[in-house]
């Protein structure tokens, strides 16, 4: 699994990865509706970009 994480650029961006590509196929399938993808993928980024920020300030406090 170490080496898929890597391929992609980390554990955070694989499940975005996997949770875009799961979320568009519902789109296509007729699962859900334009407002309802935009509104998914409009979470996933935000707690993509939130668990970044918060991991980088993470490691900016540890090296103090």
């Amino acid at each position: 699994m170490g080496k898929l994480f890597d391929f992609f650029g980390g554990r955070k961006t694989t499940f975005a990865l996997l949770l875009f590509v799961a979320v568009t196929s519902f789109l296509f399938l007729n699962k859900c509706d334009f407002n309802g993808w935009s509104n998914f993928i409009i979470w996933v980024f935000g707690t993509y970009a939130v668990g970044n920020s918060l991991e980088h300030i993470g490691n900016g406090l540890k090296k103090k």
